[in-house]
């Protein structure tokens, strides 16, 4: 019967060693987990970061490019207005009588 004890005290001090081995080696793995995530996430935020960039930089190009037609179309329309001004009231009332007609139709 002592030896059936002394046996069994050895196999609880064996899982007892590798539970303890079991529970650093999951620290270990935790640990490389939580690096190799920071280092993703350091990639991600990188990649992110110039995309933001990139497309800012599309965005103010484009902007540019709007307000210059813009300013364009604008002095067209000022000296054409300026070279045919009775076209211009023209297309003006007749802008005026159709918005008006549109807008009785809805009542």
């Amino acid at each position: 019967m002592a030896n059936t004890k002394r046996r069994h005290s050895d196999t609880m001090e064996d899982l007892r060693v590798d539970f303890e081995m079991l529970r650093e080696d999951v620290g270990a793995l935790a640990q490389i987990l939580k690096e190799e995530v920071r280092g993703k996430e350091r990639d991600l935020t990188d990649r992110t970061s110039e995309r933001v960039v990139a497309l800012r930089a599309a965005g103010e190009h484009r902007l540019e490019e709007i307000r210059t037609r813009a300013t364009e179309a604008a002095k067209r329309a000022e000296t054409t207005v300026r070279e045919h001004p009775a076209y211009a009231v023209a297309g003006a009332a007749a802008l005026g009588f159709l918005l008006g007609a549109l807008t009785l139709r809805r009542r």
